[in-house]
């Protein structure tokens, strides 16, 4: 994976409740400050939220911004780490949809993680979509109207999806990367266009 910069003047918001999958959150958003993005931490938890590592409970990180104040107007990209804790607390606000929301109606990109595909379900954000994630998960998307991607990692339009498995984690911080830098290059140039 490159360290330049490639996401330099991106803003970054990563959609997290206590009970996150550490590994998740930890791995892309190292890679996405690496690539000098700007990374916010945004929760319905107020104060710190607790990760969830392994078979227990990981360590404390600060929340940047309340949920049920954030606008998907503040950021150019959304990051969902996976986690059933997370996924059961965030489905519990109405906020949670209208943050997604914003960035799906947009065509802002959006990466989600693993079992996080859960919320894209809850937000009604998987219909007529293809997407990638756990096996297990393969029927319940085809139930919300979705189409399984038989591929470890996969894009459509503004959407990433992957699995988090062990053989497949850096494969999707990698896309995610790619993906995310691949938008930010298309909107510098449409910027300078719009100035020249």
């Amino acid at each position: 994976m490159s360290v330049t910069k490639v996401l330099a003047g991106s803003k970054i918001a990563i959609l997290v409740a206590n009970g996150f999958t550490e590994q998740d959150k930890t791995e892309a958003q190292r890679a996405l400050i690496e690539a000098g993005a700007v990374t916010k931490l945004v929760s319905p938890d107020a104060g710190l939220v607790n990760g969830w590592s392994g078979a227990t409970w990981g360590h404390h990180y600060a929340v940047d911004a309340a949920l049920s104040t954030a606008l998907s107007a503040d950021y150019d990209m959304l990051v969902i780490p996976g986690g059933q804790r997370s996924l059961d607390k965030l489905k519990l606000t109405a906020h949670t949809k209208r943050f997604i929301n914003g960035f799906m109606a947009a065509e802002k990109p959006v990466v989600v993680y693993g079992d996080a595909l859960h919320i894209m379900i809850t937000t009604d954000n998987i219909r007529d979509r293809t997407v990638a994630g756990p096996a297990i998960m393969n029927d319940v998307v085809v139930q919300a109207g979705g189409h399984w991607a038989e591929t470890p990692v996969h894009t459509e339009n503004n959407l990433t999806t992957g699995s988090t498995d062990e053989d497949n984690r850096k494969a999707l911080v990698t896309a995610m990367v790619d993906f995310f830098a691949g938008y930010a290059t298309m909107r510098r140039e449409k910027n300078a266009a719009v100035a020249a």
